[in-house]
Protein backbone atom coordinates (compact mmCIF):
# COMPACT_ATOMS: atom_id res chain seq x y z
CA UNK A 1 0.00 0.00 0.00
CA UNK A 2 1.30 2.99 -0.99
CA UNK A 3 1.87 6.24 1.46
CA UNK A 4 1.78 9.12 -0.23
CA UNK A 5 -1.01 9.95 0.93
CA UNK A 6 0.49 10.93 3.51
CA UNK A 7 2.45 13.55 2.40
CA UNK A 8 -0.65 16.55 1.65
CA UNK A 9 -2.25 15.01 4.73
CA UNK A 10 0.97 16.03 6.96
CA UNK A 11 1.26 19.81 4.93
CA UNK A 12 -2.33 20.09 5.96
CA UNK A 13 -1.37 19.46 8.99
CA UNK A 14 1.28 21.31 9.34
CA UNK A 15 -0.59 24.78 7.14
CA UNK A 16 -3.80 24.29 10.28
CA UNK A 17 -1.13 24.81 13.05
CA UNK A 18 -0.27 27.99 11.06
CA UNK A 19 -3.52 28.88 10.59
CA UNK A 20 -4.03 29.33 14.82
CA UNK A 21 -0.80 31.29 14.89
CA UNK A 22 -1.04 33.29 11.68
CA UNK A 23 -2.81 36.87 11.44
CA UNK A 24 -6.17 37.39 9.32
CA UNK A 25 -5.26 37.89 5.92
CA UNK A 26 -2.99 34.63 6.36
CA UNK A 27 -5.23 32.74 7.63
CA UNK A 28 -7.37 32.63 4.93
CA UNK A 29 -4.92 31.20 3.08
CA UNK A 30 -3.70 29.05 5.36
CA UNK A 31 -7.46 27.67 5.86
CA UNK A 32 -7.91 27.23 1.93
CA UNK A 33 -4.68 25.28 2.15
CA UNK A 34 -5.54 23.31 4.51
CA UNK A 35 -8.90 22.68 3.09
CA UNK A 36 -7.15 21.64 -0.55
CA UNK A 37 -4.20 19.38 1.25
CA UNK A 38 -6.93 17.21 2.97
CA UNK A 39 -8.86 16.79 -0.03
CA UNK A 40 -6.33 15.80 -2.11
CA UNK A 41 -5.23 13.11 0.41
CA UNK A 42 -8.77 11.97 0.77
CA UNK A 43 -8.52 11.51 -3.41
CA UNK A 44 -5.29 9.85 -3.06
CA UNK A 45 -5.96 7.32 0.15
CA UNK A 46 -6.02 3.38 -1.24
CA UNK A 47 -9.71 2.28 -1.53
CA UNK A 48 -9.21 0.06 1.69
CA UNK A 49 -8.85 3.13 3.74
CA UNK A 50 -12.01 4.95 1.67
CA UNK A 51 -14.11 2.06 2.64
CA UNK A 52 -12.80 2.15 6.35
CA UNK A 53 -14.02 6.10 6.72
CA UNK A 54 -17.42 5.45 4.58
CA UNK A 55 -17.80 2.53 7.32
CA UNK A 56 -16.98 5.20 10.03
CA UNK A 57 -19.23 7.71 8.30
CA UNK A 58 -22.23 5.15 8.12
CA UNK A 59 -21.84 3.40 11.54
CA UNK A 60 -21.53 6.44 13.80
CA UNK A 61 -24.69 7.70 15.76
CA UNK A 62 -25.73 10.86 15.30
CA UNK A 63 -27.76 12.95 18.06
CA UNK A 64 -31.01 14.34 16.86
CA UNK A 65 -31.28 17.23 19.60
CA UNK A 66 -34.91 19.09 20.08
CA UNK A 67 -35.20 22.47 21.19
CA UNK A 68 -38.62 23.16 22.86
Amino acid sequence: MSLLFLIPLTIGLAVSYLFKNSTDDIAELTSLSTVACLIVSLILVPWQLKVVFLMLAILTPRRSETFE
